[in-house]
């Protein structure tokens, strides 16, 4: 039986050397990925050999067909390759169904369910899942679908067209036609209702998929003509960003992202931009409050909020196409969440000098810049403390780290970093060192690299931690399960993990082990 395996083995690696060179192989062989840590027994899995790197993958579960998009690299590891294959493989009959050649410079792949949407140029193209034929084409490119109703949202071909278009991805009609403002892009897309989304450019915008309709509240997220001196040779750029392939904003002197999350709960919307804070009713659009900020220090920003209060943390940067650059001022501030008054406004003096995280921890907002923290009091927007984190010594500071990372404690079990001591925070470092912070900004630890590991995944009894290419599973205590080899790169559908690899992609059933939940 093993021999037989090992010729079929050897056939299909003859089939992709000499075979046809219009016809791309895909290799599949079932092996060891793991083992059960409680009765030692092994966990299996298949994998699937592309002939170049897995860029990105997606699983139709109505079919369990994978489409793998390969993009090779540079020589030396630095530079993606402009060009590359979608391939389309059937996982459950182990059958290449087809392949398509992608320039990625210009094109680019959406998938959701068992809609394909193939956009290239100026134009957008409804591909068959089982053939890559394309069934039909719209001059539009397509940035968000509705896979449930089946709409496409674009703009027309237009680069100076406003238009936005609902397409039935049926048949390719437009089916409505709606106004809305890209010159700084769009910064993200949620729904308020089953058929009501929200559209966050240059302001926001409800969308009625089904006929375009909804309210528009326009806003300032940008800059045009910026003259700044990190601005020379910034470009544009199409970004993967949520849901869709949004297009960014492409102008050499327009500065964009000068905006907040949008926040919502059961009734409102809040937002900042570049002019002002604003909370709308999300049903009507209607501004129930506005508070005028100072245009000359807006930038990109966050906002939370509490009972009472809604804090806003301006971090000192935007973007220029990709490029982030050195925009407006830090500074924290909070306000009424009923009337937008303004209860504190604490300017940091600094100059070429971002937020690059912050953290609240006991009424305390943590704010990390690249060599050095700062604490300010949630309550009144005072300076607590300040300290600096010398690059000789540190480092350049990074990002805050927390739930995401786990640690082995005095027993060897995984423990997250704020468990390990509820009263530190934790800082990582260009060094891939993580420094404990205490709250007079002292550091009391420095923990190391190969210490670290990332949560990722759960289920409903277990965690899924990784460390490089390996992950730990462990139950709700930090008790160790299994360990198994995949990356926190990977995900799980009806108790199968995937993960991809380089050009590997792996399938892990986990059925088995969790039949107990």
């Amino acid at each position: 039986m093993a021999k037989k395996i090992f010729f079929l083995f050897f056939c299909l690696v003859s089939i992709t050397a000499f075979g046809q060179k219009n016809k791309l192989q895909v290799l599949s062989n079932e092996k060891i990925f793991g083992k059960n840590l409680l009765d030692s027994s092994e966990i299996k899995g298949f994998e699937y050999i592309f002939h170049d790197r897995i860029h990105e993958v997606f699983i139709d579960t109505t079919t369990g067909f994978l489409t793998a998009q390969l993009r090779g690299v540079s020589k030396n590891g630095k530079w993606l390759d402009n060009k590359g294959n979608i391939i389309q493989y059937d996982l459950n009959n182990n059958n290449f169904l087809w392949s398509k050649k992608i320039a990625y410079q210009k094109s680019y792949l959406q998938q959701f369910s068992n809609t394909m949407i193939y956009t290239t140029g100026n134009k957008s193209n409804f591909l068959d899942i089982y053939t890559g034929k394309e069934l039909w084409t719209v001059k539009n490119n397509i940035l968000f679908v509705d896979p449930i109703d089946k709409i496409g949202i674009g703009y027309k071909y237009k680069n100076s067209d406003d238009d936005i278009q609902g397409v039935d991805l049926n048949n390719g009609n437009v089916i409505w036609t709606r106004e809305i403002d890209r010159d700084y892009g769009w910064n993200n897309v949620f729904y308020i209702n089953d058929s009501t989304m929200i559209v966050v450019a240059a302001g926001l915008h409800a969308i009625n998929i089904h006929n375009g309709d909804g309210w528009d509240y326009n806003t300032i997220t940008g800059e045009k003509d910026y003259s700044g001196t990190n601005a020379a040779n910034a470009v544009g750029a199409v970004l993967g960003v949520f849901t869709g392939t949004f297009v960014l904003s492409t102008g050499y002197n327009l500065v964009r992202d000068v905006v907040s999350n949008a926040l919502v709960d059961s009734s409102y919307i809040y937002l900042a931009s570049k002019t002002q804070l604003a909370k709308l009713d999300k049903e009507t659009g209607y501004i129930i409050w506005k508070y005028l900020l100072p245009e000359n220090l807006t930038s990109k920003s966050s906002i939370f909020m509490n009972d009472s209060t809604v804090f806003m943390i301006n971090k000192g940067f935007a973007f220029m196409g990709s490029r982030q650059l050195n925009f407006g001022t830090p500074f924290i501030a909070a306000f009424d969440r009923q009337t937008g008054e303004q209860k504190y406004f604490s300017e940091m003096p600094v100059k070429k000098d971002p937020i690059l995280d912050f953290e609240i921890l006991d009424n305390e907002i943590y704010i990390v810049f690249k060599n050095r923290i700062a604490k300010y009091s949630k309550e009144t927007g005072n300076l607590t403390a300040e300290k600096e984190f010398p690059k000789d010594s540190y480092g350049e500071l990074k990002y805050f780290l927390g739930d995401q990372i786990f640690v082995p404690d005095q027993n060897g079990d995984l423990i997250s970093l704020s468990q390990s001591d509820s009263g530190k925070v934790f800082v990582y470092t260009n060094q891939e060192n993580t420094l404990s912070i205490d709250n007079q900004l002292n550091v009391t630890n420095t923990i190391e690299y190969e210490n670290l590991n990332l949560y990722y995944l759960r289920t409903k009894e277990y965690k899924f931690i990784a460390k490089d290419k390996n992950t730990l599973i462990v139950n709700n205590e930090g008790k160790k399960i299994a360990e198994i080899e995949a990356t926190s790169n990977a995900f799980m559908i009806k108790g199968i993990l995937y993960d991809k690899q380089d050009n590997r992609f792996i399938a892990i059933d986990l059925n088995t082990l969790f039949k107990n939940e």
